[in-house]
């Protein structure tokens, strides 16, 4: 089978992975936006961590908490900064996870690693990457011939000096 052929095929099959990938991204998004809630099962009430949340929380009802993008002066330095704070829904406490915890988290997803190999296998065979890529491979390989040839050359001019006679001019000085 030709190379341009399994090129051509390869690309195809990336290309439905890719297209099938968005549509289950798109209808997982929209079912998590459209779909209910699932009922959380009871759970022994805990010790509520901010007095003022319990007060302001409804039992079976969900609590939506969303950063401010303008930061207040009238709130504590660790509320400004927008992180969020824990929260009690339906009788359990919620700590939302840090962004760091988040980033970790899908990061670690196959899909995702999967997502970012491509990404850079696609990178690396685009026509640009790859001249620059040979460019440099051939300025290494023509660098180090360079080097080799210049040693050489020592190597030849040591050894040819140390296997010449004396000098004629030398010779008027006598031996002492």
């Amino acid at each position: 089978m030709p190379s341009d052929v399994v090129v051509l095929v390869a690309t195809a099959v990336l290309a439905v992975v890719t297209v099938v990938a968005a549509v289950v991204a798109v209808l997982a998004a929209r079912r998590v936006a459209r779909g209910p809630v699932p009922a959380v099962p009871e759970a022994p009430p805990l010790e509520p961590v901010h007095e003022d949340v319990a007060a302001s929380v409804v039992p079976g009802e969900l609590v939506r908490v969303e950063r401010t993008r303008a930061p207040r002066t009238d709130l504590p330095v660790s509320e400004r900064s927008g992180a969020l704070a824990p929260r009690v829904v339906e009788g359990r406490v919620v700590v939302p996870p840090t962004q760091d915890q988040v980033v970790a988290a899908t990061l670690s997803r196959p899909q995702v690693r999967l997502a970012v190999v491509a990404e850079g296998l696609a990178h690396a065979l685009r026509p640009e990457s790859r001249d620059r890529i040979s460019a440099l491979v051939r300025r290494e390989y023509r660098g180090r011939r360079r080097e080799r040839l210049r040693a050489g050359r020592r190597a030849a001019r040591a050894a040819h000096a140390s296997a010449l006679p004396t000098a004629p001019a030398d010779q008027w000085l006598g031996e002492r």
